[in-house]
């Protein structure tokens, strides 16, 4: 974990701003869960061992207690024990969170996500929407070089029972290797499955049919017709058409893959899955991924509704952005720093503080009645670029000399002037 400085804050600031505005877009509501569960609530799905992975303590009263690890559990907790809802329910949330990971390049134990889950429908507009969403929040931040890997779970759980993977233990353990194709080498991929007692023939099979990959509405044509025998299969692909469908009507299809590789490693997604790739730099990992959850509601709470959701890594956007010199930021540095010259002039600089504050302008002055050099080097150091002197000559004429630090420019302004500069300095 890490203190959060003011330079890098406001860039985190600038990205939930611009998240923000495509949620809006998009119909979504903000709202943030709990930061602290019933640490059953957080092992519904994921099983005792996420013990392992987060943080987790008794309170006072004995209660098993833990930390939020990702946003998507206290959300569907609310909403799955809500009838008052109209559905579908469109929730989004931009907050931090807690995991227990070994801490490692773009990896902290306190980091920040932002989320966005639908509830209610079971149809592919929902499975677009956020696909949809997720990518114009890319470009929105500008991040334009990236790809969205799509996959289905279904069609991989039908795949695996025909190779005779019945047992739900054995199922979630090949999903979380399939998981691990691309991040670690074939030879440990291999050495995983013949831990699981898996034979080589079907490792061979599973490596085969994961590795079909390409444009997502022409790889799809790659999927062997014979599996949609098996029902699991053919429902996999059929949401993968429907989806495909609505991807081409959003003239979002381009930048989108298939690859079965991809099955999120979280055990409570049962449908459509996705990763976005930033592909301009090092590879950092997936920089948001979602995917269909349709019984994790009913797990949670008790109502039973469908849901597909996404999230994403707000530190991990922001190395993206860095490397392509493109992250923003909203500066927390104040428009315009008041200094007086002499003791004498402190009740009318006071009073012009007030009114400038009421009109919106974010002021600052000198709290330590430093003399007019020191006030002068104060406010250089913090980078203020306009200096507003006030002094009995000032105050006699009506009139305010206002000095460009960064132009190294002075001028003598009257009141309205004044405040004319500093609000359209905002546009320059």
């Amino acid at each position: 974990m890490k203190d959060i400085e003011p330079k890098e804050l406001g860039k985190y600031l600038w990205i939930k701003e611009k998240i923000s505005e495509i949620f809006r877009r998009y119909g979504f509501q903000m709202m943030e869960p709990s930061t602290i569960e019933n640490l059953e609530t957080l092992e519904a799905k994921c099983g005792p061992e996420i013990r392992e992975e987060i943080y987790w303590f008794k309170d006072k009263a004995g209660r098993s207690l833990g930390l939020r690890f990702d946003l998507t559990v206290g959300m569907t907790r609310m909403v799955a024990n809500r009838y008052d809802l109209p559905e579908p329910i469109k929730l989004c949330a931009i907050a931090g969170m807690w995991r227990y990971d070994e801490p490692q390049f773009a990896r902290y134990r306190f980091f920040h996500q932002w989320d966005a889950e639908i509830y209610g429908s079971i149809e592919p507009e929902a499975d677009a929407e956020v696909i949809s969403l997720s990518m114009d929040i890319l470009e929105n931040v500008g991040l334009k070089e990236y790809e969205v890997r799509i996959s289905n779970r279904k069609l991989i759980e039908g795949f695996l029972r025909l190779l005779g993977i019945n047992s739900t233990e054995k199922l979630e353990s090949a999903f979380r290797i399939i998981d691990k194709i691309t991040k670690i080498p074939k030879e440990e991929i291999v050495k995983k499955f013949l831990e699981l007692n898996f034979m080589e023939f079907v490792i061979s099979k599973i490596l085969e049919f994961t590795s079909i990959r390409g444009k997502l509405n022409e790889a799809i044509e790659e999927i062997p017709r014979d599996l949609l025998k098996n029902d699991l299969c053919k429902k996999g692909y059929e949401e993968l058409l429907g989806l495909i469908e609505v991807l081409e009507a959003f003239d979002k299809i381009d930048k989108c893959i298939l690859d079965l590789s991809i099955v999120r490693g979280i055990g409570y997604y049962d449908g459509i899955v996705f990763e976005a790739y930033d592909k301009g730099g090092e590879d950092i990992g997936a920089i948001l991924g979602g995917g269909r959850y349709d019984r994790l509601c009913k797990i949670l709470g008790k109502k039973d509704m469908p849901a597909t959701g996404v999230a994403g890594g707000i530190e991990r956007m922001m190395i993206s952005l860095e490397r392509l010199g493109s992250l923003k930021s909203i500066s927390q540095v104040p428009e315009v720093f008041l200094a007086a010259v002499d003791d004498s002039s402190r009740r009318k600089l006071w009073k012009i503080v007030n009114e400038l504050r009421k009109e919106g302008i974010a002021t600052d002055f000198d709290l330590k009645r430093r003399s007019l050099k020191k006030q002068m080097e104060y406010a250089n150091s913090l980078g203020i670029r306009y200096v507003a002197i006030i002094g009995p000559k000032e105050i006699e004429k009506g009139i305010i000399r206002l000095k460009d630090m960064s132009k190294h420019e002075e001028n003598e302004l009257s009141f309205e002037e004044f405040k004319k500069k500093i609000l359209k300095s905002r546009h320059s």
